[in-house]
């Protein structure tokens, strides 16, 4: 089985220039100089699984990262798994471990990026008014 991560990066036995260039229109960034893959954010998983599973004939897994601490969100131990399309939900997941520290952990992990948000906003906004547009 070949476990792949969104977002890090991974190595593929030699596919060959048509499944290479399949996978790099599907969303996959090659490293010359590591000679490593990455899935992009965004990228059609659901397309790249299907060149990778006709290319390798091997079971292709798909591990999501925690959006709260970062690391594999441990699909393929989650209970789950089995119901769980990896390549039509959200791009992250909650680890075991960040799901014990519960709703508090999960809004100490969004308000950073709440406010980040608000205050690109409140840049924009500003930028505006100094260009002499106007406000929505």
């Amino acid at each position: 089985m070949i476990r792949l991560s969104i977002n890090k990066d991974f190595t593929l036995p030699m596919l060959g220039k048509d499944v290479f260039v399949r996978l790099m229109r599907s969303g996959v960034e090659y490293d010359k100089v590591s000679r490593r893959f990455r899935i992009k954010e965004g990228a059609d998983v659901a397309s790249i699984l299907a060149i990778l599973k006709e290319a390798v004939r091997e079971e292709i897994s798909i591990e999501l990262p925690c959006m709260i601490c970062g690391n594999d969100a441990g699909c393929s131990e989650c209970e789950f798994s089995s119901n769980c399309d990896r390549t039509s939900v959200a791009s992250r997941c909650i680890c075991k471990q960040c799901i014990k520290g519960g709703y508090y952990g999960y809004i100490e992990h969004l308000i950073p990026l709440f406010n980040a948000v608000k205050s690109e906003g409140g840049e924009v906004k500003q930028e505006r008014r100094r260009k002499g547009g106007r406000e929505r």
